[in-house]
């Protein structure tokens, strides 16, 4: 049996040459460094017909009777550097009853937006097409505009022809917002 002294000695002597061994044991090595690392975030910059200025009214249209119908074109820009979705929203809608002459049936509450047909296109494609009430505040997706890119959006009206007297003298007027959310 080793006794406790042998046992010891060659413990110390097992320490000794691993301290010697590490003082002389080394490996290659080689550093490279990555400088100048940069972010920078994207835009979104949202041009309706060429500018940012809070637009006029698209629409100021008086003397309307039944079957008339108009049109707008409207093209909205991404100046920014990321795709965006676009959308359309007819908001604030508000409806004023007017003048009730005599032929227009009473109570009168001003149901023009109730007659007055929207049809929102992009190119061929309806986004949407429905009464004015029925279109207010609900937002459209037009389609996405690529940084830089730009698309054209036909707003559409009409008073159907078979309308009769319940708009006679009645009018609406309403905000119609663009937005333009990262894609």
């Amino acid at each position: 049996m080793i006794s406790r002294k042998i046992l010891a000695a060659i413990v110390v002597i097992g320490l000794v040459g691993f301290a010697l061994g590490w003082g002389t044991y080394s490996l290659f090595n080689d550093t490279e460094t990555s400088s100048g690392n940069t972010f920078t975030a994207g835009t979104l910059d949202l041009k309706v017909d060429g500018g940012d200025d809070p637009l006029g009214a698209y629409f100021m249209v008086s003397n309307v009777k039944p079957g008339d119908s108009g049109s707008k074109d409207i093209v909205l820009s991404n100046a920014g550097t990321l795709d965006g979705r676009a959308y359309i929203h007819f908001k604030n809608v508000v409806d004023d009853k007017g003048t009730t002459p005599e032929p227009e049936p009473t109570p009168d509450e001003g149901e023009l937006s109730k007659n007055l047909k929207i049809k929102v296109l992009v190119g061929t494609t309806t986004i949407v097409e429905d009464f004015l009430f029925n279109i207010k505040s609900t937002s459209y997706l037009l389609g996405t505009i690529a940084g830089g890119g730009s698309l054209t959006v036909t707003i559409e009206w009409s008073v159907p022809s078979d309308v009769g007297n319940v708009i006679m003298g009645d009018s609406v007027t309403f905000d119609i917002e663009f937005s333009l959310q990262q894609a």
